[in-house]
């Protein structure tokens, strides 16, 4: 992944930075698309110093990789790995619009992030977590390969945020996949 920037399409995939404060904000949190916020449980609001203090904080912090997806110069959506530890990660994605939903983007941006994790961090292991009613999204990461490895119910969230799938991809299965060969 040279200079941490893939294209894919008409896509692009790049490492979130200082100048991107704004955008981020009004494209991600501004702008919010409701179905989005449902399926990440988001249920909060942020103003636009918090995310601008945010993105400081992601940008120093040496532990994870917040990459951005772009429809030319415009913030569609992120793929963030994070807690990144000798030889695992947690993994996570948001496309910001329903209109970008169901075209590839979320499946060939983590592609690309999983092949980064892998190749270039050199990682065993990627884990997310996942609400149960969020088939659309399981399907796409079963399909990248994860396995789901159990549940956390969360007993002081509301419905219908309760219960939380754990998944997990490991490098040997990544690279026993098509994608892994690619």
């Amino acid at each position: 992944m040279k200079e941490n920037s893939y294209e894919f399409g008409k896509y692009q995939l790049r490492l979130l930075n200082e100048n991107d404060a704004e955008n981020y904000y009004k494209s991600g949190f501004e702008e919010s698309n409701s179905e989005s916020n449902y399926y990440t449980g988001t249920t909060g609001s942020f103003t636009k110093k918090q995310i601008i203090s945010y993105v400081e904080n992601v940008i120093k912090n040496k532990s994870r990789y917040d990459f951005l997806i772009l429809d030319e110069k415009k913030i569609i959506g992120e793929v963030v790995l994070s807690d990144i530890e000798e030889i695992n990660c947690h993994y996570r994605i948001c496309i910001f619009k329903k209109e970008y939903f169901s075209k590839g983007i979320g499946f060939n941006a983590t592609r690309k992030v999983l092949e980064f994790a892998f190749n270039e961090l050199g990682l065993e292991s990627v884990d997310l977590e996942v609400f149960p009613f969020n088939e659309r999204g399981i399907a796409l990461y079963k399909k990248l390969g994860f396995e789901i490895t159990g549940e956390i119910v969360d007993d002081e969230a509301e419905s219908p945020y309760r219960n939380i799938y754990t998944m997990k991809l490991m490098v040997e299965d990544y690279r026993r996949s098509e994608l892994g060969n690619t």
